[in-house]
């Protein structure tokens, strides 16, 4: 029997990782409804639609709500859920990492922070050495710190970022994303089944870009995958528009 070529893209990207409930919502608020709310019908096709279970999705709002990144409540027969101010002003700083290109060589700066300062994000700042670090100059950079013209980008600057795990990762990701790319455009004209898959890539993708600095490609090694996994997630994000949280209703 063949394989629903849409099912198996799915099952593909659920396979990358474990899917923690609670993570999967924060993926879908901040791409699909980073300022508006969902109505709890709708969310729940999306979650089943991944193959996420009702009664996960409970328990796992609920657990957002305490953290004070949901905010719910009650219109009507259903209720409807958002991210909070707080969780809005979160993915708006992490917009950058997930959804930008690829900064060029002369974006790059290097910072010397001063004695006994405390370490930067390692999300937003590779670290090069005692005390110095490099970044894109669109990050912001943290008081007192001395900025340098970084020059040339040598290829082993990214070394620090090149786990063997992480390497892994991005190259699991973009082999199974060639495969997605693949789906022929009628089988994500649906809202919902368009949705599905947005979420699960970018997800996916999230949790991998936001681990480490972003840095030029110069700055790394010719195995690294990170830079041709982000240019063809942003080219399919471009293809699978987002869908309005209203067609993700149950008819």
């Amino acid at each position: 029997m063949l394989t629903d070529p849409y099912r198996a893209s799915l099952d593909a990207l659920t396979s990358l990782g474990p899917l923690r409930v609670w993570s999967v919502l924060v993926t879908v608020f901040g791409d699909l409804a980073p300022d508006r709310p969902i109505v709890g019908p709708a969310l729940t096709a999306l979650m089943s639609e991944i193959g996420i279970k009702p009664e996960a999705t409970r328990v796992a709002l609920h657990r957002l709500r305490g953290d004070g990144w949901i905010i719910s409540q009650k219109v009507g027969r259903h209720s409807q859920h958002a991210l909070s101010p707080a969780a809005r002003a979160d993915s708006a700083e992490a917009w950058h990492k997930i959804y930008g290109q690829t900064p060029n060589a002369n974006e790059l700066v290097l910072i010397l922070l001063p004695p006994k300062s405390k370490s930067p994000d390692p999300a937003q700042f590779a670290r090069v050495g005692p005390r110095l670090y490099a970044a894109s100059r669109s990050v912001p950079m943290p008081a007192d710190a001395m900025m340098l013209n970084s020059g040339d980008v040598p290829s082993w600057l990214g070394i620090e970022v090149e786990t063997a795990a992480l390497q892994k990762s991005y190259t699991d990701l973009l082999s199974v994303l060639r495969d997605v790319e693949s789906l022929p455009p009628e089988l994500t004209k649906d809202p919902l089944a368009r949705a599905a898959l947005r979420v699960l890539i970018v997800h996916n993708w999230r949790r991998l870009a936001l681990k480490h600095a972003l840095l030029p490609r110069e700055a790394h090694s010719a195995d690294w995958a990170g830079h041709d996994a982000r240019d063809l997630v942003i080219s399919m994000l471009a293809r699978l528009k987002r869908a309005s949280p209203d067609d993700l209703n149950p008819r």
